[in-house]
């Protein structure tokens, strides 16, 4: 990949990935007022929709081009490996999981605001874990040199 091309990619890669990052904190400060005000869960689910989706897929496909086409490879490295399958894993359960969960706070079903708070605090685990390994690219090559 070019210079121009690969920064283009990153700089795409980092916008997206920090503000899936900070919506997801946002979602957690929501989430943890909206026990006392519930009309909250509408707001979340509309940055569930409306913004955390198309951040969360944005990432995925910037780091996949970027794990394709640098000299990181998407298998070469564990801390690329790590991260990709935790963005897969982070999508999915933002797709099937976290969105409908949303909705259903959103209608007042008992309980689903106690799945969205808990589920904004593993996704907010998840994406630290996944920055401070991005700076730190701890655990060397795997064995596939692909």
């Amino acid at each position: 990949m070019k210079p121009r091309a690969r920064k283009t990619w990153l700089a795409l890669h980092v916008i997206s990935s920090v503000g899936w990052l900070g919506v997801t904190l946002a979602n957690l400060v929501l989430a943890s007022a909206a026990f006392g005000a519930p009309h909250l869960y509408r707001a979340m689910a509309l940055l569930g929709d409306l913004v955390v989706l198309p951040l969360a897929l944005t990432a995925l496909t910037t780091g996949v081009v970027l794990g394709l086409g640098t000299r990181w490879g998407l298998l070469k490295h564990r801390w690329v490996l790590a991260k990709f399958a935790l963005t897969l894993v982070a999508v999915a359960a933002t797709t099937f999981s976290l969105r409908p969960e949303l909705h259903a706070a959103a209608r007042g079903v008992a309980g689903a605001g106690t799945s969205v708070l808990a589920a904004s605090c593993v996704s907010l685990a998840i994406y630290v874990f996944s920055t401070v390994v991005s700076v730190f690219k701890p655990w060397g090559r795997t064995r596939r040199r692909a």
